[in-house]
């Protein structure tokens, strides 16, 4: 079973919440979520996880590089829903790239500061995450 790294936003958006869940929803009996839990990120991937009871693992802890670096080495690919201008979704971004790992990311709209990290690495070669059947090979 493939393992997806999904990262949000410490301030998920109400579309970001709704991608979220839909990604999820797609993925049960396909693939294991992985997450990082620090400073309150991705606690709405991990609730939604458990409420519609999808397999998952968090990696817990202060240390943003080595939470990582572990999740890279761990998971098969990644998907980012929203980061801000300064959001650590970008170094872990960078550790999956350095490994040759895929990274999809959601568009967002050009003016929402919850959007600039995915829309810079999908200018910089990430993968637009634009329908989930995107998902389908690399879940293969």
């Amino acid at each position: 079973m493939k393992k997806v790294a999904i990262v949000g936003s410490r301030y998920m958006s109400g579309y970001g919440k709704e991608v979220i869940e839909e990604i999820i929803i797609f993925l049960r009996d396909k693939a294991e979520a992985v997450t990082i839990k620090v400073m309150g990120c991705n606690n709405e991937v991990i609730r939604k996880c458990q409420e519609l009871k999808l397999i998952y693992k968090v990696f817990e802890g202060k240390d943003f590089g080595k939470l990582n670096e572990e999740v890279a080495n761990y998971a098969d690919f990644l998907v980012i829903i929203e980061g801000g201008r300064k959001s650590g979704t970008l170094l872990l971004a960078s550790n999956f790239i350095e490994k040759g790992k895929e990274v999809f990311c959601v568009p967002g709209r050009i003016f929402d500061e919850g959007s600039v990290s995915t829309n810079w690495l999908i200018k910089e070669g990430a993968t637009p995450l634009v329908d989930l059947d995107d998902l389908t090979e690399v879940l293969q």
